[in-house]
């Protein structure tokens, strides 16, 4: 009987649209800290095809971030892509 890897072969025809529960679970932080709206227009700030949701826009540029880093600590990268994110969305020009 011929033993079938599924976790490899999971891997090898993963969907482009596949996000991690890391990835969810680090996208449910920021949009909650960030009060992120369930709107369109942020795909386009992340770079991410604009046929994407906002929330959906987050979590495919969060994964995109976690490929690029597989060494990752789940906290740290929780943070740093929030400063990225920050960084990335206009000011409302609401200062002291």
């Amino acid at each position: 009987m011929k033993i079938i890897d599924y976790d490899s072969l999971f891997a090898k025809f993963k969907p482009s649209g596949h996000v991690s529960e890391d990835a969810n679970r680090i996208t449910n932080t920021l949009i909650c800290e960030l009060c992120i709206r369930s709107g369109v227009g942020l795909a386009r700030l992340l770079s991410i095809d604009s046929c994407f949701d906002n929330h959906m826009a987050l979590r495919i540029w969060v994964q995109k971030r976690l490929d690029a880093n597989p060494d990752y600590v789940l906290d740290e990268m929780c943070g740093q892509l929030e400063s990225e994110l920050y960084g990335l969305l206009p000011q409302t020009g609401y200062g002291y």
